[in-house]
């Protein structure tokens, strides 16, 4: 229990950062510092998001071959948290400073600050996900660190989606310097993740390593990788979704800012008030990071009863059907509003922790294959295809809402409005089927990974030891 506390812990540090990104980051940068004037601001900030996460998702492996092959007292992926704790907390803090510059130099500094913050990111996440890994060779004891992984995660999100909208009003002076409150909101994460990172350096042990006969073959991992079919579907199906999730999460501040608007809500025993739409979108998503914490802990009972596949494939194709619902809903039916936020979340928080101990079972199955061990060569990889997931679905909402003509700070027309809704209901839909039809030819259930984990823990048992 001590153990899968302090890994939770990392990854709330990890997410203090990481649901900041996904929730915030574009409304950052065409509504808070500007980078580009009028209609260009989305789609610069979008290309940006393209070109930097591609790069960064190509990043992800290089830190997945160093890590795999570094040797300490403190193992493999542990020091890069004792190590890394730093830098990541200064990279986020720099990376939301809003300079006075010009409109060019503005991009120009956005570009070289968000690609430092992003590879610092990379740095600490990599191995801390690898974690996963090696902390147990058990599967169900995965789906169960999975599940405090995502527990935490998504405690993380409650704590940024809450507490930012907050925070950036007061230390931005209730909007006069909203850049400063912005930067201020990320040092007070910052030092918080600082001190879980080392919380979690120090709380967990790596248990499982690669055979003592492995030689160091960077090209013999790459071809078993590109050999290993359960990680290829795994990875297409996390491209699809997480193009899902990026598309409506980074939509949301623009469909209560434009669509949903100030509202007067009546609530039971407190009666009418009158509520900002900052204050609904960040009530909007507490509930959802509530309801989806709620899903993640259900995650043990449906692994053992249906298995990770058959729960992967359900509850990412409910929730893409769930979310249709909001294109039809009117901006003064607030309460369905969140009553379907609440529905679409508790489906679809089971899917994100299973997907992580998905992999994990790709990379007993790497070994059991190959003889080789590549634990965070195969969770960069797939890290990778998130980052990729991101870069797109950080880019096309960027292109679409300046497509339908978004011009921040302005009344939008019918066209811009319609744009908003598509992107918040229809296009995750089709992506979220896309990505749940993908997992069906996913091989590895939970009788063959039995007999593949059995199979493991007799050859290490049999593996002759080090002299």
């Amino acid at each position: 229990m001590r153990e899968k506390l302090a890994f939770g812990l990392g990854d709330f540090g990890n997410n203090l950062f990481w649901q900041f990104f996904m929730y915030f980051l574009l409304f950052f940068y065409t509504d808070v510092y500007k980078i580009a004037p009028g209609k260009s601001a989305a789609e610069v900030a979008g290309v940006m998001f393209l070109i930097v996460r591609i790069w960064d998702a190509f990043f992800d492996v290089i830190i997945g071959v160093i890590a795999d092959r570094t040797r300490s007292r403190w193992g493999k992926y542990r020091p890069y948290l004792l190590f890394g704790a730093l830098p990541f907390a200064l990279s986020g803090i720099l990376a939301f400073t809003t300079p006075d510059f010009s409109a060019a130099n503005k991009i120009i500094y956005a570009y070289v600050t968000y690609s430092f913050l992003m590879m610092v990111y990379s740095l600490v996440s990599i191995p801390q996900n690898s974690l996963l890994g090696v902390m147990t060779p058990n599967t169900l004891e995965r789906a169960s660190l999975a599940k405090y992984k995502f527990a935490f995660a998504f405690s993380a999100g409650l704590v940024v989606q809450f507490f930012t909208p907050i925070l950036a009003d007061h230390f931005g002076e209730h909007g006069k310097h909203l850049g400063h409150g912005y930067q201020m909101a990320l040092l007070c994460y910052a030092v918080v993740a600082f001190v879980l990172f080392l919380v979690c350096f120090a709380g967990v042990k790596e248990r499982v390593s690669p055979p003592e006969s492995q030689e160091n073959d960077i090209g013999r991992d790459f071809v078993h990788l590109l050999c290993n079919v359960p990680w290829i579907v795994i990875c297409l199906g996390t491209l699809a979704t997480i193009m899902c999730i990026a598309v409506r999460s980074q939509t949301i501040v623009y469909y209560f800012k434009y669509y949903v608007g100030d509202q007067d809500v009546t609530l039971p025993l407190l009666g009418s008030r009158h509520y900002s739409y900052e204050t609904l979108v960040s009530d909007f998503l507490v509930l959802g990071n509530i309801a989806t914490i709620i899903g993640v802990l259900m995650v043990p009972f449906f692994t053992r009863l249906i298995g990770k596949k058959a729960l992967y494939v359900v509850m990412v194709g409910v929730s893409s059907v769930l979310s249709l619902g909001f294109y039809v809903l009117r901006p003064e039916q607030v309460g369905l509003i969140f009553a379907l936020q609440a529905l679409v979340s508790v489906v679809q928080g089971p899917f994100c922790a299973v997907l992580w101990a998905m992999y994990a079972d790709c990379a007993d199955f790497h070994e059991w294959k190959n003889s080789r061990r590549a634990t965070a060569l195969i969770f960069a990889a797939g890290i990778m295809a998130q980052k990729f997931g991101w870069a797109f679905g950080g880019w096309f909402p960027g292109v679409l809402l300046t497509r339908f003509g978004y011009v921040a700070d302005t009344k939008l027309g019918p066209q811009t409005i319609n744009g908003i809704l598509q992107m918040q209901s229809t296009l995750p839909c089709v992506l979220g089927l896309v990505a749940s039809a993908i997992i069906l030819f996913y091989g590895l259930p939970e009788r063959r990974m039995n007999a593949i984990e059995s199979e493991l823990k007799a050859r290490r048992v049999g593996a002759p030891q080090p002299a």
